[in-house]
């Protein structure tokens, strides 16, 4: 049964549908409508489709359903138009539940039943990339042959050669420029346009782009506005972007004197805003999207944003009572936002986050809270996709606090299904289009250690002894499955070392939930004895569980201090070196191709100005959540480190948006030297952010760590050893 919307605008939007059935039906398919449709077909979409499809006040599932049901009329009304039969393949390919082993076997048929017909090749081909991408390679650049007046099987291979694995910077821009040939005003290449790094076709889209929206009130142009500002960014010197700004502040009180009253308009004034660095100027805007569209999405986001630069999230060193004042507040007012959003999941899920971090809150308070949630997301279902997924955070969040553990195999049994109902829907393996060493995409393997103790101990205390013992089977399967070979790399060793210690403590919990002490002892003890000696100490204020369960139960067996003392220091004794210095940093022993990038203050730098200094670079981006965690620490090593001769501290932004970034630094008092490189980035392959490498004093990169792990001071001491060991010469070499 479909979610029903507020009956007025259920009733308005199916009076949208009918509408639609005045326009005239097919017409034939010109090359010139490959890349604009005409303007029947552009009314009746604006008619009938654009009011839903910017109707943020439904339900995503609600918006999907009317989405999908307009472009089935607008089909049958204009069955040859391109642009709708994309859209319509579009919206079945990226649908919550697509079968596309289902949608494969389907193109494959149409297109082999029509040879004539491009689309149907392109859909064919697009569906095996990530799955069988060289087949996809192969079939676009025969369609190419067959119809080269189709312009989209050039964009498709611009896409497919931008990716880590296919990364080929000259034929990505060569299939740039024959779709932007063919499709000059178009604006569906301008992302990746703005990524190519070809100053020629990015100053030509955007000299065309500002003089086709420059006096348009139409809601597509009205909304490529951040588009042209931001090739415009990265079209001047960095040194010239504050007289830039003069000019979006222009921009931007030309589209104020327009007085369109729409939210749309008043986002791209806001985004204006952002890029002009005009504060004062973005709260207005602001202030009339809240009081002109108080329901809207955009509303509540905004409220949200508000409250949080309000009420920053404490930091790891804050006092206790900080944080819990942080929590009840946020528990506050989530309560008050809830009774105008009942169906925002986000909003649930900052509550259920407040109510498990306060120390008062009650197990039927977090239950409520962490239900709550979870039907949120159920009438919200294909909005959002996490990992691990809820269903899983929730069941251990029950297991933690000891509760309402009859609903936790149940939790973990749907989150895991989830998630291979989605690695099912992509072909059951990792995607083709990261390159094989990399383990990019093993979600199913995450989510079931992550969720594999808490299942077996959940049926350990449901009594349940055969069906613990069934799920560490399967953990010990895996483990087996998964062991490394000596030319691992260092991530995937220290990811099988976590692995054998979740298994030995999930022992040590089935052992103990089942009163068998002296076994669960020795699991725990097994456990702490493959923990690396970092895990064990690191982050004073994060408690130990593990060693806390082994010591109590050392002693409710009548072990006293002295021998656990002892114990310790036998376990600590047989560490080897390697193991108490374990990183999951990895060795490159790759040479960083030269590049010439200037920094926000103008000067250029190339390669040859790291040469004979260790050089740290630090790679980010201004909407990255887990870069900005990180950059205070970036900040602290550019202090400590910026007296030395033998080492460089640097940072590469990938911003597309160019124009935020100086703003950024300046709001966040940072002066490290930022080199904006999006484009030197991604041809090095980098497709996941935040991300740190050690340079040696030849331009070698020889470390390489991904990600930040929230261990703050701890990742200053690790960088800061990294460093030393490349500038020492250390065994970082394959």
């Amino acid at each position: 049964m479909k979610i029903q919307a507020n009956a007025k605008a259920k009733a308005f939007l199916i009076s949208l549908l009918l509408a639609g059935c005045q326009y005239a039906a097919a017409y034939a398919q010109t090359p010139a409508n490959y890349c604009e449709p005409p303007t029947e077909v552009k009314d009746a979409v604006k008619k009938i489709l654009t009011p839903i499809t910017t109707n943020d006040e439904l339900l995503f599932k609600q918006r999907q359903e009317l989405i999908s049901e307009t472009l089935q009329k607008l089909q049958k009304q204009f069955p040859n138009d391109f642009s709708i039969r994309r859209r319509v393949f579009n919206e079945r390919r990226y649908a919550f539940n697509a079968d596309v082993d289902a949608l494969i076997s389907e193109f494959t048929a149409l297109a082999e039943k029509n040879p004539n017909d491009p689309a149907a090749a392109l859909f064919r081909a697009q569906l095996q990339v990530g799955r069988k991408t060289k087949d996809s390679i192969a079939q676009l650049e025969k369609l190419a042959q067959q119809s080269p007046d189709f312009p989209w099987t050039y964009l498709e291979l611009a896409q497919i050669y931008s990716y880590p694995a296919f990364r080929d910077a000259a034929k990505m821009n060569d299939n740039l420029k024959l779709f932007m040939a063919k499709c000059p005003n178009s604006t569906q290449a301008i992302s990746m346009l703005s990524r190519s790094g070809d100053q020629t076709l990015m100053r030509e889209t955007a000299e065309r782009l500002r003089a086709r929206i420059a006096d348009s009130a139409e809601l597509d142009d009205l909304q490529q506005w951040s588009s042209l500002w931001s090739l415009e960014f990265k079209l001047r010197p960095l040194p010239e972007h504050a007289q830039l700004r003069q000019q979006v502040a222009e921009d931007v009180k030309q589209l104020r004197a327009k007085n369109l009253g729409t939210k749309e308009w008043l986002q791209e004034i806001i985004e204006g805003y952002r890029h002009a660095n005009d504060k004062e100027g973005r709260r207005w805007a602001e202030d009339e999207l809240l009081r002109l569209f108080p329901k809207s999405a955009s509303a509540r986001r905004m409220q949200r944003t508000r409250w949080d630069e309000a009420n920053p999230r404490p930091k790891p060193n804050d006092s206790p009572e900080k944080k819990q004042a942080y929590y009840q507040a946020l528990a506050q007012v989530t309560g008050e936002w809830l009774k105008q959003w009942p169906d925002d999941w986000g909003i649930w899920n900052s509550r259920y986050y407040a109510m498990e971090q306060l120390e008062k809150s009650s197990n039927a308070e977090v239950q409520a809270a962490a239900e709550g949630m979870l039907a949120a997301l159920a009438k919200n279902e294909g909005a959002v996709y996490a990992l691990p997924p809820f269903t899983v955070s929730v069941a251990r969040t029950y297991a933690k606090r000891g509760m309402a553990t009859e609903r936790i195999p149940e939790l973990i049994q749907q989150g895991i299904a989830e998630v291979e109902k989605r690695e099912a829907a992509r072909g059951g393996a990792r995607s083709d289009i990261y390159p094989p060493e990399d383990s990019i995409g093993d979600n199913l393997s995450y989510v079931r250690w992550y969720s594999w103790p808490v299942l077996a101990e959940a049926h350990a205390k449901l009594k349940q002894p055969e069906k613990a013992r069934e799920v560490l089977s399967v953990m010990v399967a895996a483990l087996k499955a998964e062991k490394p070979d000596e030319k691992a790399k260092s991530s995937a060793k220290s990811s099988y070392t976590s692995h054998q210690v979740t298994y030995w403590e999930t022992v040590g919990k089935v052992s103990e939930a089942e009163s068998r002490k002296l076994d669960a002892l020795t699991a725990y003890q097994t456990a702490m004895a493959f923990r690396p000696k970092k895990a064990a100490t690191a982050g004073e204020e994060k408690k130990d569980e593990l060693a806390d369960n082994a010591r109590r139960l050392w002693k409710e067996l009548g072990g006293t201090d002295d021998g656990w003392q002892a114990y310790l220091a036998r376990n600590e004794a047989s560490r080897s070196a390697s193991e108490a210095t374990e990183s999951t940093w990895d060795t490159r022993n790759q040479p960083l191709p030269d590049f010439t990038l200037a920094d926000l203050q103008g000067k250029t730098w190339k390669l040859a100005d790291l040469k004979g200094k260790t050089t740290f670079i630090n790679l980010w981006a201004t909407w990255c959540g887990p870069c900005i965690q990180e950059l205070p620490y970036v900040q602290k090593l550019h202090e400590q480190m910026k007296d030395r001769k033998d080492v460089l501290i640097l940072t590469l932004n990938i911003d597309e948006e160019l124009g935020l970034v100086e703003p950024f630094m300046k709001d966040n008092k940072y002066n490290f030297t930022v080199l904006p490189a999006q484009s030197y980035a991604t041809n090095l392959g980098v497709y996941s952010i935040p991300r740190n490498w050690v340079v040696s004093v030849d331009g070698v990169l020889q470390l390489e760590g991904i990600g930040y792990g929230g261990e703050g001071d701890e990742w200053l001491k690790k960088v800061a050893g990294m460093i030393e060991k490349v500038k020492s010469g250390g065994e970082v070499k394959k």
